[in-house]
């Protein structure tokens, strides 16, 4: 994904379509990145900045997505060549952020 990232990121960086192709790159990786089990409850859904904002289909997930919060960041990072610094999580009862 790296690769691909980089390319994506020459061409649309700093454009209004940055957010929503970042967003795309990772919802296609999503599963490999933070593991088939999180990805069955949560998905990313806006990036703007450097904040990737994150839907939890399942409350009850919120607290176990919230506890692994720091790890999900570094690999999001990774995968990402460094954009994703923060996360917010939004689920029925609205954002946590980091």
């Amino acid at each position: 994904m790296e690769k691909l990232f980089g390319v994506l990121l020459s061409l649309y960086s700093g454009t209004p379509m940055q957010g929503k192709w970042v967003v795309a790159c990772l919802h296609g990786a999503w599963p490999r990145i933070i593991g088939e089990r999180l990805a069955l409850v949560c998905r990313p859904a806006v990036f703007e900045g450097s904040e990737l904002g994150v839907e939890i289909a399942d409350p009850d997930w919120e607290e176990a997505v919230n506890s692994v919060k720091p790890a999900l960041i570094e690999k999001l990072n990774a995968a990402t060549g460094g954009l994703v610094k923060t996360l917010s999580l939004k689920t029925g009862g609205g954002a946590k952020r980091e």
